[in-house]
């Protein structure tokens, strides 16, 4: 899912730090990765036991800018196998790739819904440095 916001002046430095703040307060491991223009953040949740694994990017300028959230491919990769495996008894698969989906499904509408009370509070702070805690 991708979503665009204009006209906010947030300083996406802080937005960033503000979506690992969100992720590590959850006990989930994040990796933030600074792009030519903006940040990439894969949160791996702890306790699936397939491969779950959200990407969240931020692209853009202050007054214009998107968040784009998706699940890696390693987990479409795992559904599929999962799917294959199925005739070989490989159904056991198949219920942990549905469970690990759903799971990833509410993470991301949480995720949405946080998302939208941040980037509120960080309209026009374009012009902050102060990471947001």
């Amino acid at each position: 899912m991708e979503k665009r916001w204009q006209n906010h002046g947030v300083n996406l430095q802080r937005l960033a730090q503000s979506v690992e703040n969100y992720y590590s307060r959850r006990k989930i491991k994040v990796k933030e990765t600074v792009l030519e223009d903006g940040y990439s953040i894969r949160v791996v949740p702890t306790g699936l036991r397939t491969a779950g694994v959200m990407c969240i990017t931020i692209r853009g300028t202050p007054d214009d800018f998107t968040i784009e959230t998706r699940a890696t491919e390693d987990e479409d990769r795992a559904v599929k196998v999962g799917l294959m495996t199925t005739i070989f008894g490989g159904g056991i698969m198949v219920l942990r790739n549905t469970k690990t989906r759903e799971q990833m499904e509410k993470m991301e509408r949480e995720f949405w819904s946080a998302i939208e009370e941040t980037i509120g509070s960080l309209i026009n702070s374009k012009g902050s440095g102060i990471p947001w805690l």
